[in-house]
Protein backbone atom coordinates (compact mmCIF):
# COMPACT_ATOMS: atom_id res chain seq x y z
CA UNK A 1 0.00 0.00 0.00
CA UNK A 2 1.48 3.13 -0.99
CA UNK A 3 1.90 6.34 1.53
CA UNK A 4 -1.04 8.09 0.22
CA UNK A 5 -3.34 5.32 0.64
CA UNK A 6 -2.21 4.63 4.23
CA UNK A 7 -2.16 8.16 5.12
CA UNK A 8 -5.77 8.54 3.77
CA UNK A 9 -7.44 5.75 5.60
CA UNK A 10 -6.00 7.01 9.11
CA UNK A 11 -7.14 10.66 7.83
CA UNK A 12 -10.51 9.11 7.37
CA UNK A 13 -10.57 6.80 10.49
CA UNK A 14 -9.54 9.62 12.43
CA UNK A 15 -12.39 11.96 11.06
CA UNK A 16 -14.79 9.14 12.02
CA UNK A 17 -13.81 9.32 15.20
CA UNK A 18 -14.07 12.99 15.43
CA UNK A 19 -17.50 12.70 14.49
CA UNK A 20 -18.69 10.37 16.48
CA UNK A 21 -16.23 12.27 19.96
CA UNK A 22 -18.83 15.28 18.51
CA UNK A 23 -22.07 13.04 18.27
CA UNK A 24 -22.44 13.03 14.52
CA UNK A 25 -23.76 10.74 11.97
CA UNK A 26 -21.94 10.50 8.89
CA UNK A 27 -25.62 10.99 7.47
CA UNK A 28 -26.40 14.18 9.55
CA UNK A 29 -23.77 16.32 8.28
CA UNK A 30 -25.83 19.06 6.80
CA UNK A 31 -23.20 19.90 3.87
CA UNK A 32 -19.97 18.84 1.93
CA UNK A 33 -17.91 21.46 3.51
CA UNK A 34 -18.26 20.05 7.35
CA UNK A 35 -17.14 16.77 5.92
CA UNK A 36 -14.00 18.96 4.71
CA UNK A 37 -13.69 20.47 8.34
CA UNK A 38 -13.78 17.47 9.96
CA UNK A 39 -11.21 15.74 7.57
CA UNK A 40 -8.98 18.89 7.20
CA UNK A 41 -8.98 18.74 11.69
CA UNK A 42 -8.61 15.25 11.60
CA UNK A 43 -5.45 15.22 9.00
CA UNK A 44 -4.21 17.93 11.37
CA UNK A 45 -4.32 15.69 14.72
CA UNK A 46 -2.85 13.22 12.69
CA UNK A 47 0.14 15.31 11.53
CA UNK A 48 0.74 16.64 15.34
CA UNK A 49 1.11 13.23 16.53
CA UNK A 50 3.11 12.04 13.91
CA UNK A 51 5.99 14.94 14.19
CA UNK A 52 5.53 15.92 18.08
CA UNK A 53 9.20 15.60 18.86
CA UNK A 54 11.01 15.45 15.07
CA UNK A 55 10.29 19.31 14.29
CA UNK A 56 8.63 21.47 16.86
CA UNK A 57 7.99 24.27 14.07
CA UNK A 58 5.30 21.64 12.09
CA UNK A 59 3.75 20.39 15.61
CA UNK A 60 3.07 24.45 16.47
CA UNK A 61 1.55 25.41 13.16
CA UNK A 62 -0.27 22.20 12.92
CA UNK A 63 -1.99 22.76 16.61
CA UNK A 64 -2.37 26.48 15.56
CA UNK A 65 -4.30 25.75 12.65
CA UNK A 66 -6.71 22.87 14.45
CA UNK A 67 -7.30 25.51 16.96
CA UNK A 68 -8.25 28.14 14.49
CA UNK A 69 -10.77 25.04 12.50
CA UNK A 70 -12.62 24.10 16.17
CA UNK A 71 -15.08 26.49 16.27
CA UNK A 72 -16.12 25.95 12.70
CA UNK A 73 -16.47 22.43 13.33
CA UNK A 74 -19.67 21.16 12.97
CA UNK A 75 -22.08 19.99 16.50
CA UNK A 76 -25.26 18.26 16.79
CA UNK A 77 -27.49 20.70 16.59
CA UNK A 78 -29.42 20.62 20.44
CA UNK A 79 -33.00 21.71 19.91
CA UNK A 80 -33.80 25.06 21.64
CA UNK A 81 -35.69 24.77 24.83
CA UNK A 82 -38.90 27.40 24.89
CA UNK A 83 -40.21 28.72 28.24
CA UNK A 84 -43.92 28.10 28.21
CA UNK A 85 -44.56 31.49 30.10
CA UNK A 86 -42.93 33.52 26.95
CA UNK A 87 -40.50 35.54 29.36
CA UNK A 88 -37.10 35.76 28.75
CA UNK A 89 -35.20 32.35 29.23
CA UNK A 90 -32.99 33.29 32.04
CA UNK A 91 -35.59 34.90 34.60
CA UNK A 92 -35.68 33.93 38.20
CA UNK A 93 -39.66 33.88 38.04
CA UNK A 94 -39.42 31.28 35.45
CA UNK A 95 -37.12 28.83 37.38
CA UNK A 96 -38.74 26.28 39.83
CA UNK A 97 -36.48 25.16 42.44
CA UNK A 98 -37.51 22.96 44.18
CA UNK A 99 -41.51 21.28 44.60
CA UNK A 100 -43.17 22.65 46.91
CA UNK A 101 -43.79 18.95 49.04
CA UNK A 102 -39.87 18.78 48.93
CA UNK A 103 -38.62 21.32 51.03
CA UNK A 104 -40.23 19.30 53.87
CA UNK A 105 -38.99 16.01 53.56
CA UNK A 106 -35.70 16.82 54.17
CA UNK A 107 -33.98 13.77 51.74
CA UNK A 108 -31.21 15.75 51.28
CA UNK A 109 -27.47 13.93 50.93
CA UNK A 110 -26.62 14.05 54.88
CA UNK A 111 -23.30 11.64 54.66
CA UNK A 112 -22.43 10.07 57.86
CA UNK A 113 -25.38 11.92 59.49
CA UNK A 114 -27.93 10.04 57.30
CA UNK A 115 -28.82 7.19 59.76
CA UNK A 116 -28.13 8.87 63.06
CA UNK A 117 -30.77 8.59 65.71
CA UNK A 118 -30.58 12.55 66.88
CA UNK A 119 -33.51 13.12 64.54
CA UNK A 120 -36.14 10.52 66.18
CA UNK A 121 -38.20 10.86 62.86
CA UNK A 122 -38.84 14.58 63.38
CA UNK A 123 -38.65 16.06 59.82
CA UNK A 124 -38.78 19.17 60.83
CA UNK A 125 -35.08 19.12 62.95
CA UNK A 126 -34.08 16.56 59.81
CA UNK A 127 -35.05 19.11 57.42
CA UNK A 128 -33.19 21.95 59.26
CA UNK A 129 -30.44 20.26 59.30
CA UNK A 130 -30.10 19.24 56.01
CA UNK A 131 -30.85 22.72 55.05
CA UNK A 132 -27.42 24.38 57.39
CA UNK A 133 -25.32 21.22 56.44
CA UNK A 134 -26.24 22.74 52.79
CA UNK A 135 -27.73 19.62 51.39
CA UNK A 136 -30.70 21.23 49.51
CA UNK A 137 -28.56 23.15 47.25
CA UNK A 138 -28.91 20.70 44.27
CA UNK A 139 -25.00 19.76 44.62
CA UNK A 140 -22.85 17.67 46.03
CA UNK A 141 -21.08 18.92 49.25
CA UNK A 142 -17.73 20.14 48.40
CA UNK A 143 -16.13 18.10 51.72
CA UNK A 144 -15.86 14.44 52.52
CA UNK A 145 -19.19 13.46 54.24
CA UNK A 146 -18.01 10.28 55.69
CA UNK A 147 -16.03 9.21 58.77
CA UNK A 148 -12.56 8.98 58.56
CA UNK A 149 -11.54 5.49 59.25
CA UNK A 150 -9.31 4.07 62.18
CA UNK A 151 -5.70 3.77 60.59
CA UNK A 152 -6.78 8.06 59.44
CA UNK A 153 -7.49 8.73 62.73
CA UNK A 154 -4.65 7.65 63.91
CA UNK A 155 -2.16 9.32 62.06
CA UNK A 156 -3.83 12.20 62.66
CA UNK A 157 -3.74 11.59 66.30
CA UNK A 158 -0.39 10.96 65.60
CA UNK A 159 0.57 14.26 64.06
CA UNK A 160 -1.59 16.22 66.81
CA UNK A 161 0.50 15.06 69.26
CA UNK A 162 3.85 15.39 67.97
CA UNK A 163 3.06 19.04 67.18
CA UNK A 164 1.71 19.73 70.73
CA UNK A 165 5.45 18.58 71.74
CA UNK A 166 7.16 20.47 69.77
CA UNK A 167 5.34 23.31 70.50
CA UNK A 168 6.23 22.23 74.59
CA UNK A 169 9.69 21.98 73.96
CA UNK A 170 9.94 25.52 71.97
CA UNK A 171 7.37 26.80 74.79
CA UNK A 172 10.40 26.12 77.64
CA UNK A 173 12.99 27.94 75.43
CA UNK A 174 10.69 30.89 75.09
CA UNK A 175 13.03 33.93 76.02
CA UNK A 176 16.26 32.32 75.05
CA UNK A 177 16.42 33.60 71.82
CA UNK A 178 15.37 31.13 70.07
Amino acid sequence: MTPFKSASQEVQAAALTLAESRGLQLDALRCRSDALLLLAAAALKCVEAEVTSSSPDVFAAAREARCLLRPHLPRLQQPAVVEATGGRAGSKRGRVTAAPGDAETGDGDLGQYSNTHAFDGDTKRRAKFTRLMGGRKGEESHHNTFAADDSTLKRINNDLEEQFNTALSRHGKKGLGA
